[in-house]
């Protein structure tokens, strides 16, 4: 009997600590789409055009982004010797949906080239995580993930979007982006083993 309701409090811990990653994720991907939204109607006549990559390249780079986000999850809690699937799941997730802006070239619809690939976005997105969940740990992983798909896209990208659509080469800031990625994933896994210390005591 105790066993059983042992594996039971142990059910009821993972989800109530689940909970918050998934409501991150949820947060992250509606402010996606939401600042897609308004990029298309922000962005000045004349501007460059998005064009959706070609279909046969997506399972490639789709695996490249997953395979990123698994080692950087990977790495926030191992780095302090523990695994915490949360990060893994939430930085995985992030990772992949920051591509989500580009939704409408694949409807169809003229946009702007990657609009929430942008410092302005990731900045509002730490700051709603923190807000919302009140989880520093959570708010690092998001931008962790965000800047570890930068560091894998190539091309061009507008760092102050949807404000301005000025471009910039991504190739140009790739050890950057990494390091950012990087520190971030660790600073995420400090936060968190920190927290759980503090929780157990």
């Amino acid at each position: 009997m105790a066993l059983r309701t042992s594996q039971a409090e142990v059910r009821m811990k993972n989800r109530s600590e689940l909970r918050p990653v998934l409501l991150a994720v949820v947060l992250y991907g509606s402010l996606e789409l939401l600042v897609t939204l308004i990029s298309l109607y922000t962005r000045p006549p004349g501007s460059l055009v998005g064009v959706f990559r070609s279909v046969d390249t997506i399972p490639s780079h789709l695996f490249l982004l997953a395979l990123g986000g698994v080692a950087l999850g990977l790495l926030s809690g191992l780095a302090f010797r523990r695994l915490d699937l949360g990060l893994v799941l939430l930085i995985l997730s992030v990772v992949v949906l920051t591509d989500l802006d580009h939704l409408p070239s694949a409807l169809g619809i003229d946009q702007p080239i990657r609009p929430t690939h942008s410092l302005i976005f990731i900045a509002v997105a730490f700051v709603l995580v923190a807000t919302v969940i009140r989880r520093l740990d959570l708010s690092f992983a998001v931008m962790s993930g965000f800047f570890a798909h930068l560091a894998v896209d190539t091309g061009l990208f507008p760092p102050f979007s949807p404000v301005s659509f000025n471009y910039y080469s991504l190739g140009n800031y790739q050890l950057v982006l990494i390091a950012l990625a990087l520190s971030s994933a660790l600073a995420a896994g400090y936060l968190s083993k920190r927290r759980t210390i503090t929780v157990k005591y």
